[in-house]
Parts: structure tokens; sequence; C-alpha cells
């Protein structure tokens, strides 16, 4: 194998990662929120697999918490809370619609881990408390009928969501969001204020408490919090609170972003000298909110650039909503969160033709606003050294920073693997003892693999390990170890065409989305150099991220 070139040959080989796992074993970091029940609480998910009850039970939680994307069944008992204490009956539709929504997506056997986080589910509970708060403007309270329509138009939502979500991923790559629950509810809505019928009315809605008459800075602040109980047609502040603890028990980034998008469709409506009844209930708030967590937490990592991408559609969120209000208020028709759609949707197209750099979160790995940054921080620092260690191997520099930071315990453990293979105590490694090592620890590997463990090892190419060598290398593994599900996921969206091989523009749009110049046409041809002019697939990746 030439010195150029010292990536595996043989596609059935082990990937070098693998290799070097044999030699010494690195485990992921574990990550830690702010507090234990934050996050998604994918481990409650396995604990409850196997049990049913608690499993749907589970399931349905996730299900309304993913209203305004908290994947968590604990925010999810909050917000029923803060919907309970609003009104018991709204609380029993929405129950009923996230119950029937979920049902049906197990009855049409859908895929298993979407239902379990929610996504079937939430439509559903969209249709539960807004047709159970027009239900309380008119006959609905106590009304077996209206929920009987709930749990239809949820089970409908679910049959939409995969017929819908799946044409809308393929052909426009967007997320279908809740926009089954608006075709369900606009229709319904339709029926029951135009359609003459006695089963299905809907009053006004209930005048404003306290009408306001100036502008006070007491009650735009308590609009702030109402804002965000809007999202759950709560516009009581003490329900209103609950559901903002219940954002920040999952994610407290999440509801930070959430909180400046709702301040800034406040804002939008006062420069727009809005109703200040209507902006003290919070309803110019919580359209502006979810889009600043869709665009700056959920599906972009948070960080300057996706934040200030979520501010700007929170204003445009804001500006929908007033345009919209002004067409449906003669009609007699609410908003909703269609502005929601449309200022996210907007924020979608405009990044992805003018902002590529701003790399998606893969859609089956979206977590929570706090693990989508762990990967973008992740792949931050992976990329910046292997920048650093591409400049000086361009510069013919052999450098050894890992090992020469490395504490005196973590030499001692290098020191120990490495005197157990150093077999003549010579204080060098030879092929032939690197290949004993392996056999005797059980590992029977291929001449090539051999080789690119042994040529991986060997920097300066003299033909034998020393220990410095040999240090850094599993040193830069430990690291690479340490954070590659984080680092993977973050490239997965990268590979555009899905053919497994990164292009030199493909890389430079990672490259750009942490902050690094692109790669110069020298920088490409000497890497193309060292994969011995193969395919730039991820495993080759890896490979220079660990040898360069």
């Amino acid at each position: 194998m030439s010195k150029a070139s010292y990536v595996r040959e043989s596609a059935s080989s082990l990937p070098l990662h693998e290799l070097l796992s044999q030699l010494l074993r690195s485990k992921p970091v574990a990550r830690r929120y702010v507090w234990r029940c934050a996050g998604t609480l994918q481990g409650l998910n396995h604990a409850t697999e196997k049990r049913s009850l608690l499993d749907f039970i589970n399931t349905s939680l996730r299900g309304i918490g993913q209203i305004a994307f908290a994947n968590n069944p604990l925010s999810g008992l909050l917000i029923l809370l803060a919907v309970g204490l609003q009104s018991g009956w709204v609380a029993l539709s929405l129950v009923v619609g996230v119950v029937a929504a979920t049902l049906t997506a197990n009855r049409l056997k859908l895929d298993r881990p979407s239902v379990r986080n929610g996504i079937y589910g939430f439509n559903g509970a969209l249709v539960g408390v807004a047709l159970g708060t027009f239900g309380t403007w008119g006959n609905g309270s106590g009304n077996g009928f209206w929920l009987g329509v709930i749990a239809l138009g949820a089970a409908v939502t679910t049959a939409l969501m995969q017929k819908l979500g799946l044409w809308m991923a393929v052909h426009w790559k967007l997320p279908a969001m809740g926009i089954p629950f608006h075709i369900v509810a606009y229709l319904f809505l339709a029926i029951a204020l135009y359609v003459p019928q006695p089963v299905f009315q809907i009053g006004a809605p209930p005048p404003f408490l306290n009408p306001a008459e100036t502008l006070e800075g007491t009650r735009l602040l308590s609009a702030l919090i109402t804002g965000l109980g809007q999202i759950f047609f709560s516009g009581g502040l003490v329900s209103a609170v609950l559901v903002v603890l219940a954002l920040a028990l999952c994610s407290p980034m999440g509801a930070m972003v959430g909180v400046l998008g709702g301040a800034i469709g406040l804002m939008t409506g006062l420069a727009l000298g809005a109703d200040l009844n209507v902006l003290y209930a919070g309803l110019w708030s919580y359209n502006s909110a979810l889009t600043a967590i869709a665009i700056g937490g959920i599906f972009y990592a948070p960080n300057l650039r996706s934040v200030a991408i979520a501010s700007v559609g929170a204003f445009v969120t804001a500006l929908v909503g007033w345009l919209l209000g002004l067409g449906l208020a003669p009609l007699g028709l609410p908003i909703l969160a269609v502005p929601f759609h449309v200022g996210t949707y907007v924020c979608f197209l405009g990044l992805r033709r003018s902002l590529s750099s701003l790399v998606p979160v893969a859609p089956y790995a979206i977590a929570s606003p706090e693990e989508h940054r762990w990967r973008y921080l992740t792949a931050k620092q992976l990329i910046a050294a292997f920048r650093q260690q591409l400049q000086d191997a361009m510069q013919g520099r052999s450098r050894q920073l890992l090992f020469e930071q490395a504490s005196v315990a973590m030499r001692g453990d290098l020191r120990y693997v490495f005197d157990a293979i150093d077999r003549d105590g010579n204080g060098k490694l030879s092929l032939t003892e690197l290949s004993q090592h392996f056999q005797q620890a059980g590992y029977l590997l291929k001449p090539d693999e051999l080789n690119l463990a042994f040529i991986s090892m060997d920097a300066d190419r003299s033909g034998e390990i020393e220990f410095a060598e040999f240090g850094e290398l599993l040193l830069r593994h430990r690291r690479l170890i340490s954070h590659l599900q984080e680092f993977y996921t973050y490239f997965l969206p990268i590979d555009a065409n899905g053919d497994g091989v990164l292009a030199p523009q493909e890389m430079n749009v990672v490259l750009a989305s942490v902050d690094e110049p692109p790669l110069t046409q020298a920088e490409i041809s000497f890497l193309r150099q060292r994969i011995g002019g193969k395919d730039f697939t991820w495993e080759r990746f890896l490979e220079l991220v660990l040898v360069i």
C-alpha cells in the first residue's frame, strides 16, 4: 500500500474506527440536561415498550406535548393540567382527540417510533382542544355529539398525516406539521357555521376580561406568558404559566426561543396598532412563538444564525396573522395556527434557496433543541480539529497535540496497552507484534485491515510505531467515538442526493455551517490523493479525521 493512500481497499473490511475499538474501548460521552426530566426521555419509551397501558399513556401525553414540539410525557401531563384548570370540558375533549388519533395510528400499523413519540397524536389533540373550546362557546359542553365528531376528526387527521405527510416530504421536502388539523377544523367550522343543522352551534367567543383602554407594561409582560398558553387555547394566566413550565421542562432553550418569538409577535402587533385586548390575550404571540421554536431549535440547531432567522420568521408570521385576520374575520373564522405554518414554510424555502449553510436536522433525528445544539457543537469541534490536521499535513508537519495534552492517568492507560503489544520490549511496535496482539485477543483481521491499522499509527512511515504515534491515534479515536453518534447525525442531511458520497460542495456546506472557510482546490487535491482517488465516503472521511 502506497504512502499516499491509506484507506481500506475492500468494501467488506472493517472501517478504521472499528479496528481501533479492538485496541482501546471508547464510550460515548453521556450528555446531561439542566434537570433529569428534561429532553425527550427516550429511556422512558424503552421502559414502557412492553407495558401496553403505560405505553399508550406515555404515547398520548407525548402527542399533547408535541403540539408545541415538547416530546416529553411530563410536559404533556402539565399541559393537560393547564387545559383542565381552564375548562374541564376542553381537557376531556383534548383527551378524546389524542386517544382517538393514537388508536387510529396503532390500528393502521403506522411507523411505531413515530407513533410512540406523539407524531400521529398531536393533530388529534389539536382537534380536541380546538373543538372543545368552540363547543364551550356554543352548545358543546357535555354534548356527546361533539365528543363523537372530535373522535372522528382526530382519526381523520391520523390518516391525513400519513398520506399528506409522506407526499409533502417526498415532493416538497417539508413537514406536514399541523396541516391535517387545519383541514379537519376548517371543514367542521364551515359545516357548523354555514350548513343549517341543530347539532353543532358555535356561539361568539367570550368577552375580554378587564377591557383595556391604555397601554400597560405589566399587562404586556403577562401577554408574553399568555401567548404561549394560547397555543393550547388557554388564555388564563395560571394555565399559561403551567404551559411555559411544561415547555421549559422538556427544553429550557426551546422555551426561551418561544418567548423571544412571542415578544416579536407582540411588538409587531403594537407597531400595527392592534386592539390592546387582543394583544393582552396573547393572540398576537402564539403563532410567532411556534415559528421561533420550529426554526430556532427543532428543525435547525440553535445558534446565532438560526435564532436570527427564527426571529425574522416570527415577524413574518405576525404579519401573515394580521393579513389573515383581515380576510377571515368577515367570515367568522379564526386564523388558528395558519400563520405559524406560512411563516415557518417561508423560512424553510428561503433557507433552502439562500442560506444552505444552515444545516437542517434530519427528520427522523429530531429531538430537543439542546440535543441539536450538542450535535452542532460536536461537529464544530471535530471539523475544526480536522481542518487543523489537514493544514499541518499539507505543510509536512506531524503534530501530536492530544498526546501532549493527555493526563498522566490517560498516558498510563495507553502505556499499558502499548506494552502488552510490544512483546520484545524495544519501545516500538512492529507489524508482526500488532498482528500477534489481534490474534491473541481473538480478532482475525484480513491483511488489508491489519495494514490499515498499522500504517494509520505509523505517522512518520518509519516502519515501526512509536508510543507517541500510538497514543495520538488512539486519543483521536477516543475523541471521535465519544461523539460519533452526534457527529454522524449532524452530517445526515449533508448528502443531499443520498448517494453516500460527500462531494466537495456538500463538504463546503457543512464547513460553512460551523463557520469554517470552504475547501481550497489544493486541499481537495490533497484529500483525493490521500484516499487514492476513490469516492469521498463517510467512512473514508472518518479515517481521514483519525489519521491525517
